[in-house]
């Protein structure tokens, strides 16, 4: 039999995975935008704005995918009786600092990746 203890952990570790997987794509999708940039100057196409649709995409999955995973475990946790009403209700106010700093990147790299997606092809040329 599953104890609190070990139910409690199964929920942390389950966040950290889902967070630091959640970060893997980000990181990807960064990492593609800056390899789009060097590419769209040396060819002279135009994946750099293609570049910033899919990091507003990915800033938008990310966040929303986090969310509900949270939330989900919070209501698990509640339902199982793991946390109390007002714990939970602490833990929605001030959920985990890695939490929060992926939501903040999330948020940003969907924010940028818009700026790119817009703007991205007049960079390119100023660039040039």
């Amino acid at each position: 039999m599953v104890t609190d203890q070990q139910e409690i952990k199964s929920l942390d570790a389950g966040l950290d995975r889902t967070i630091i997987l959640l970060g893997l794509l980000m990181a990807a999708a960064w990492l593609f935008a800056l390899f789009s940039y060097y590419l769209s100057r040396k060819t002279g196409t135009d994946w750099f704005s293609r570049s910033g649709a899919m990091m507003s995409l990915i800033g938008a999955v990310i966040t929303f995918r986090q969310v509900n995973f949270y939330q989900s475990a919070l209501a698990t946790a509640l339902k199982e009786g793991l946390v109390s009403v007002p714990e939970e209700i602490e833990l929605r106010l001030k959920p985990p600092t890695s939490y929060r700093v992926l939501s903040y990147l999330g948020y940003l790299t969907g924010i940028i990746g818009t700026a790119i997606w817009g703007y991205g092809d007049l960079l390119l040329t100023v660039a040039h």
